[in-house]
């Protein structure tokens, strides 16, 4: 008896497969921060001082309404777990990611309403807005999802039954 239910036990343990690994070169990296950069100048020549502040609005907005659009979509569609979730801050993952394994699938629905939404709840501001902070709202929103899109883009072949897991040089995609 005792032997069956070690034997039990154990056959409850998942086993992952993992299927790809996604690399994040350096050049990437580079390139992210280098667009931050381009979008910086760009503001500070055209608008001087108000680029600049407007592109702190732009981060720090854009961050909030991801944040904001993610709890609310992971209490719509998943039980919420603050410890798979976390802010990070290097490149190229900014913003309010998935510290822990996800589901591809949640992960595909999760960025295309932080997308749209994000986008829409960007729109709610242009009466009140300036143009450099309507521009450094989309372009920061759009620049701190560049990268999770690039990652939707790659394992778009790949079941939605699988996880994710995103660390800061690697994305592992396995299967069950």
């Amino acid at each position: 008896m005792r032997g069956k239910l070690a034997d039990q036990e154990k056959a409850t343990i998942y086993q992952y497969q993992l299927i790809k690994k996604v690399f994040v070169r350096d050049e990437l990296r580079r390139s992210h921060l280098s667009i931050l950069a381009i979008l910086s100048i760009f503001l500070m020549l055209m608008y001087r001082m108000d680029g600049l502040k407007a592109l702190g609005i732009g981060i720090l907005s854009s961050l909030f309404i991801q944040f904001v659009i993610t709890r609310l979509t992971l209490i719509r569609v998943d039980e919420p777990d603050d410890r798979r979730w976390g802010w990070r801050l290097l490149a190229p993952w900014f913003g309010y990611i998935p510290t822990a394994h996800i589901e591809l699938g949640l992960y595909r629905r999760l960025h295309r309403h932080l997308l749209w939404l994000g986008l829409c709840a960007i729109g709610v501001f242009y009466p009140w807005a300036n143009e450099a902070t309507m521009i450094s709202l989309i372009m920061c929103h759009i620049w701190i999802l560049a990268p999770r899109l690039v990652i939707m883009r790659k394992l778009r072949k790949m079941q939605k039954s699988g996880v994710l897991r995103i660390a800061g040089s690697e994305v592992s995609y396995y299967h069950r």
